[in-house]
C-alpha cells in the first residue's frame, strides 16, 4: 500500500481491518452486530478498502482516496459542515483569542504583491509611517508576487514581538524602500463607530460577533449613554452586511437591549445536549429607548439571532431587507492529529416555535430570512460601482491626491472637476467598464452576423451596441453622487482613521440611517 506523504493516519487500514476481526471474532454474536444497518455499511467499507489493496494492480494514493470519500459524505450535509484542517483550527484558535498577531493591515491582491486597504490606527504599521494605497512587494526577501494572497498574508503574521522587513512600494511618490516591523497583537475591532446621527440618535455599527463583540458593544453603551450626556432621541444598531460569529456573542448582545426574563432563542438539535433555551437576564441598558435594527440579504446566523430575539420581543423594529436566512448552529470537533469537523449540530428558533430553517432545511440549508418591519432597498451598489472598486480605481485616486481632496472637502470645493479628474485618470490606467447591456448588445451583433440577417439588422444592433458603450463612457459623471461620497469617506479614512469617516460622512450621507432615523422620530409612516 503506497501512502502521500500528507498522509498521517498509517493506521487507517489496520483499523478497518480490525473492524472485520471483531466481527469474526464475535462467532455467533456477528449476526446481531451486523444487523445495524450503521455497522452493516462500515463493514462493506472496510471490505473494500481490504479488497482493493490487495488485488488492484495499480498503485494506489491512499491519501487521495481517503480524501474522496471524507468529501463525499460531506457533499451530503448542508454547506455549513465540512472537514477541518490544521489550518483551519489555528485560525479559528487565533479568532478565539479576540485578535491576531501581525503588522495591523487589511489587504488585497495587486499585480505586484499586496495592496494595503486599510492599516490600523497605533498599529505596527501604521507607527513605521505605511498608508493605505502602498503595495507590499516582499517581505524577508520573499517577493510577493510569487505566492498566492493567503500564503503572502502569512508572511506578514508570525509570533508577537518578532519583525518582519518589509519591502515597499509607494505609488503616490513611485518610490520603494524597506521598513522592519515588529509584529504585535491586533484586537479585532468589531465597532468602527458608535456616535450620534444629526437627528440625535445613537447609531452603531456593528461588524461581526467575533469573540468580545457583545463586550465592545456594552462598552460603547456605558460611554453614550452616561448620566452626564443628553438623552438620544432613539438607537440604531446597523447589522447589515453582518455574517455572524459565536452563538454565545450573539446571545449576550441580545441581552443588553431586554429586561429580565424574555425569551431569546431556542436550539434544537438530534442530541438533548443540544435542547436548550435562552433568556434575559439583565436589564436593558438603554432604559428603554426606541430601537431600530438595520438588516439587509448579508445579515446571517448570529447577526439573525440578535435581529429575531428584538423583534419577536417587539423591542425592536427591522429596517432594510430580508435577512439570509442561516438558522442552523455548527459546533468544532477535533481529532489528535489536528485536524477535525465544522458540524451542524442544532437549529435555533425563536417565540412561539419560529424557525429560519425548515424541519428538512439540513440539506436545504438556506431558510426565509427575516422580514423587516419597514422595507428599504439596501442594493447600494451598482455594477459600475462594483467594478470601480474591485479595480481598486477610487483608493489608488486618493491615494494620488490625498491631502488635496481633504483640502477640497474642507473648503467645500469638492465639485465636478473631481470627476474630469478620474475619468482622465482612469483613461490613462485604461480601466474600461462593460455594462451588462452592452455584453448583450454585443451578442446580439454576434448572433446578427451569424444567421446571416439583413443587412439594416446587422446595422441595427451595430448602433444598439455603439450606444450602449458610448453610455457606459459615461458611467463615471452618471454616478457623481455615490463618487464623492466614495471620495470623501475614502479620504477621511486614510487621512484620519475608519471613526473619523463615519462621523463626518457615513452617519451624513447613508439613506438607510436616515430612513431608520425617520421611522424612529416618526417622521416616516
Amino acid at each position: 500500500m503506497s501512502q502521500s506523504d500528507g498522509f498521517d493516519r498509517k493506521s487507517f487500514l489496520q483499523s478497518l481491518l480490525l473492524l472485520i476481526l471483531l466481527v469474526v471474532i464475535a462467532g455467533g454474536m456477528g449476526v446481531y452486530v451486523l444487523s445495524d444497518s450503521d455497522i452493516d455499511l462500515a463493514y462493506a467499507l472496510a471490505a473494500a478498502a481490504t479488497k482493493i489493496d490487495l488485488a488492484y494492480p495499480e498503485e494506489i494514493v491512499w491519501d487521495d482516496l481517503i480524501k474522496s470519500a471524507r468529501d463525499a459524505m460531506f457533499d451530503r450535509l448542508d454547506r455549513y459542515s465540512s472537514f477541518y484542517e490544521p489550518v483551519n483550527f489555528e485560525s479559528l484558535d487565533e479568532e478565539m483569542t479576540g485578535g491576531y498577531t501581525g503588522i495591523g493591515v487589511t489587504v488585497v491582491d495587486h499585480d505586484e504583491g499586496l495592496l494595503l486597504i486599510s492599516v490600523r490606527e497605533n498599529g505596527p504599521a501604521g507607527a513605521v509611517g505605511l498608508l493605505p494605497g502602498d503595495i507590499v512587494i516582499g517581505a524577508d526577501s520573499v517577493l510577493m508576487v510569487d505566492l498566492a494572497r493567503r500564503d503572502a498574508a502569512r508572511r506578514l503574521r508570525g509570533p508577537e514581538g518578532t519583525k518582519v522587513l518589509v519591502r515597499v512600494r509607494r505609488p503616490i511618490t513611485d518610490e520603494t524602500f524597506e521598513v522592519e516591523i515588529t509584529r504585535a497583537h491586533i484586537p479585532f475591532e468589531h465597532i468602527p463607530f458608535a456616535g450620534l446621527t444629526p437627528d440625535s440618535v445613537l447609531y452603531i455599527r456593528l461588524y461581526d460577533f467575533d469573540p468580545g463583540a457583545s463586550d465592545d458593544l456594552r462598552a460603547a453603551l456605558d460611554s453614550l449613554l452616561g448620566d452626564d450626556r443628553p438623552r438620544p432621541k432613539g438607537i440604531i444598531l446597523d447589522l447589515s452586511g453582518n455574517p455572524g460569529g459565536l452563538f454565545l456573542e450573539a446571545y449576550e448582545t441580545a441581552d443588553l437591549f431586554l429586561e429580565g426574563g424574555k425569551f431569546l432563542v431556542g436550539t434544537n438539535g438530534r442530541s438533548f445536549w443540544h435542547d436548550q433555551q435562552f433568556y434575559s437576564t439583565g436589564e436593558d441598558l438603554t432604559g428603554g429607548l426606541p430601537m431600530a435594527v438595520i438588516v439587509d440579504r448579508g445579515s446571517a446566523s448570529s447577526a439573525e439571532i440578535v435581529s429575531g430575539a428584538l423583534q419577536q420581543n417587539g423591542r425592536a423594529v427591522l429596517i432594510g431587507d430580508t435577512t439570509f436566512g442561516k438558522g442552523l448552529v455548527q459546533g468544532f470537533v477535533r481529532f489528535p492529529d489536528g485536524d477535525g469537523l465544522k458540524l451542524t449540530i442544532s437549529r435555533y428558533y425563536f417565540e412561539g416555535g419560529v424557525y429560519l430553517n425548515d424541519f428538512d432545511s439540513m440539506l436545504h440549508d438556506t431558510g426565509h430570512g427575516l422580514v423587516p418591519d419597514h422595507y428599504f432597498d439596501m442594493r447600494r451598489i451598482s455594477p459600475f460601482q462594483r467594478t470601480l472598486e474591485n479595480k481598486l480605481l477610487l483608493r489608488q485616486f486618493v491615494g494620488l491626491h490625498l491631502d488635496s481632496i481633504i483640502d477640497n472637502i474642507e473648503n467645500d470645493r469638492l465639485d465636478r472637476r473631481w470627476l474630469d479628474s478620474l475619468a482622465a485618470y482612469a483613461a490613462r490606467e485604461e480601466f474600461v467598464y462593460t455594462s451588462p447591456r452592452t455584453e448583450l448588445a454585443g451578442e446580439l451583433v454576434r448572433m446578427a452576423k451569424l444567421e446571416e440577417c439583413s443587412p439594416k439588422t446587422k446595422r441595427l444592433a451595430d448602433r444598439i451596441e455603439r450606444l450602449s458603450r458610448h453610455n457606459d463612457l459615461g458611467e463615471i459623471y452618471q454616478n457623481q453622487e455615490y463618487i464623492m461620497r466614495r471620495l470623501k469617506q475614502i479620504a477621511y479614512e486614510n487621512k484620519y482613521g475608519v471613526f473619523h469617516a463615519y462621523r463626518e460622512v457615513l452617519i451624513r450621507t447613508r439613506p438607510e440611517i436616515a430612513f431608520a432615523a425617520r421611522i424612529l422620530l416618526g417622521e416616516e409612516r
